[in-house]
């Protein structure tokens, strides 16, 4: 089962029913920076946008974005399609009875097995409800996610826009994004994350979608 998965294309943010592109938030806000952002306009009418798709709410997305952290693309993707066909079902209780081994079986660093496991049990415990993030105001579903042991701005920041839709995300220190804005705005060099947020201030509230087209680029 896993060889087979494995042979798909290793992309899992390419994986779901709905593009990012297509939430009504997102696309009103895609219509708004085309009509009032040249430069971006541009951008989207030469490359288009990336096609991610939405995530998983809950658990499985904020399991899917700790395996992702600081890896390619690629093994990301075989890490999750790992969980996936080990834990199909997955809920807080059937990750905390797997073992170490089982872990490591699927080529889940030790750091990435205690950070599961703390999420699992925060969410046993409801210091976590993921369902109470939707209603939030924005910082405050930041702090929520980001008291967690292995899930800092980048983390939140991706479950904020990929899981839950939110319209206005910036991740200012990824560096695909920053690489993007460079592209974008023909730096010398790659910008820094302060700089990257300070670009993006102009494209609020509608930084979700300025940021599928800057990557794009």
């Amino acid at each position: 089962m896993i060889e087979k998965q494995d042979q798909l294309p290793l992309n899992f943010w390419l994986e779901g029913e709905t593009e990012l592109a297509e939430l009504p938030e997102i696309r009103h806000s895609l219509r708004h920076l085309r009509r009032h952002h040249p430069l971006l306009a541009a951008a989207y009418a030469k490359n288009g946008i990336l096609p991610w798709k939405k995530q998983p709410e809950g658990f499985e997305g904020l399991v899917n974005i700790i395996l992702a952290q600081q890896i390619s693309t690629a093994v990301a993707t075989h890490l999750v399609r790992r969980m996936k066909a080990a834990l199909p079902d997955i809920t807080p209780r059937r990750l905390m009875k797997l073992d170490d081994d089982a872990f490591r079986a699927m080529g889940v660093s030790r750091q990435k097995i205690l950070y599961l496991r703390h999420l699992a049990e925060a969410m046993i415990s409801r210091r976590l409800v993921p369902a109470a993030l939707g209603d939030m105001p924005q910082d405050d579903a930041f702090a929520a996610l980001t008291a967690l042991k292995g899930i800092g701005l980048w983390s939140a920041e991706i479950y904020l826009m990929f899981s839950l839709g939110r319209a206005d995300i910036w991740p200012a220190g990824d560096i695909a994004l920053q690489k993007g804005l460079q592209n974008l705005y023909g730096l010398p060099e790659r910008p820094s994350s302060v700089e990257t947020r300070q670009h993006g201030d102009a494209f609020a509230p509608h930084r979700s979608a300025a940021s599928l087209i800057v990557w794009r680029t």
